[in-house]
């Protein structure tokens, strides 16, 4: 991970590739099973855990289901990106509500000490 300080998506200043969406993943997973960790702050798109005296910021970022207009078309990956298609996320979707969305893990930055997300606290930068 320190090798690459952010893994993920561009936007988030990852290479966007398909190995390290698994990558997201599999950190998140890690970090939000481990009774070691620690979420030390909470917003609607980012967290903060706490993990072994270093800090990981996960960016979170909205997935929307849509409905295959063709069932035998046959799905394109790339090698160098990623799409994720989520289909019946939820049985009790509320119509009302629009698009059925979801929030996924889309980057992994860190590990940052303590002083530097104090840091970016202080900037506004989280």
């Amino acid at each position: 991970m320190s090798e690459f300080h952010t893994l993920g998506d561009e936007e988030y200043g990852g290479q966007g590739t398909f190995q390290e969406a698994i990558l997201v993943g599999y950190i998140y997973g890690l970090l939000t099973e481990n009774p070691m960790s620690q979420v030390t702050m909470d917003s609607s798109d980012r967290k903060v855990y706490r993990f072994g005296g270093y800090n990981y910021i996960v960016w979170f970022d909205e997935v929307y289901a849509r409905e295959s207009s063709d069932d035998n078309e046959e799905p394109h990956f790339s090698p160098d990106t990623f799409e994720v298609r989520i289909e019946d996320l939820n049985e009790d979707f509320d119509e009302e509500l629009g698009d059925e969305s979801v929030l996924l893990p889309v980057a992994v930055e860190g590990p940052y000490s303590e002083e530097d997300i104090r840091e970016f606290l202080s900037n506004g930068d989280l």
